[in-house]
């Protein structure tokens, strides 16, 4: 699962990819704040969706299980309906995301995080992912608009909800993504014209399926090690969540699993 992304930029490196986008009033956009966006909180994201016109619109993460009438359980199940597995959306007619295929839309990112299990580390890893040789790039979701009753006032008013899609990870993204119940897998990262295509009204099962057919290379993923992203423990020297940290230097290298000793490292000057 992707429990971690970060939207690092303003928000005109949409407006330059998706010409013509509307803004929807009051996006919840603050660069300086974004830099680290858990779903742990259910936090609302700008989200790029089709509804009529391309539009750029307020979403809360994880989305709202319509089916559980409890409102505390609902809450609580939306935690698990943060990410949907890309194998059940087309093939599992059951699920609860087949029904909801045809509300594509897209998450904004400028990267996502990643933890990997490292030998002698007590605590796991976090990694910043991107994709290499862009500012910013886009994660296919699903969306719904539910109607919710507010438990205070009684009133009924929409909301709008998205879930991000995963797929099994290549082999840069399985060496991060090394443990856990959902250990091996990714967002499900695509081209540009993937993404595009993603909000198009007449996209069918056969294209979807397409899609969720298609790795990204190993290579054309940018990696690299961060401090804590969770805790709230302060970042050394002040600087940004996103920024690298080497841990010491002991961290391993892609393909292998042991830490550097202090004869790799010299080995590598």
């Amino acid at each position: 699962m992707c429990r971690d992304i970060s939207f690092h930029s303003e928000i005109q490196i949409v407006t330059n990819d998706f010409q013509g986008i509307k803004l929807a009033p009051s996006l919840a956009h603050y660069p300086e704040k974004m830099v680290h966006v858990t779903c742990e909180i259910l936090p609302t994201h700008p989200i790029v969706v089709n509804r009529n016109a391309l539009v750029l619109a307020n979403m809360s993460w994880g989305v709202v299980p319509t089916y559980i009438d409890d409102p505390k359980q609902r809450e609580i199940q939306r935690r698990n309906m943060v990410n949907a597995r890309s194998e059940r959306i087309i093939d599992d007619k059951k699920s609860y995301w087949y029904r909801l295929r045809k509300n594509r839309c897209l998450i904004p990112v400028t990267g996502i995080y990643e933890h990997q299990k490292v030998k002698g580390f007590k605590n796991k890893i976090p990694y910043h992912i991107s994709i290499a040789g862009r500012h910013g790039f886009y994660v296919p979701a699903l969306y719904q608009v539910s109607q919710e009753v507010d438990q205070s006032t009684g009133e009924i008013f929409s909301f709008a909800s998205f879930t991000m899609i995963t797929r099994g990870a290549n082999e840069k993204m399985a060496w991060i993504h090394n443990d856990g119940e959902n250990k091996h897998r990714m967002p499900l990262f695509v081209t540009p014209e993937m993404e595009h295509a993603w909000v198009l009204d007449d996209l069918s099962d056969d294209d979807m399926t397409e899609i969720f057919n298609y790795s990204i290379p190993s290579d054309e993923i940018t990696s690299h090690p961060v401090f804590s992203i969770r805790g709230g423990k302060e970042q050394p020297e002040g600087k940004e969540r996103d920024a690298y940290y080497d841990w010491g230097g002991k961290l391993p290298l892609f393909g292998t699993d042991s830490p550097l000793t202090e004869t790799d490292q010299s080995s590598l000057f």
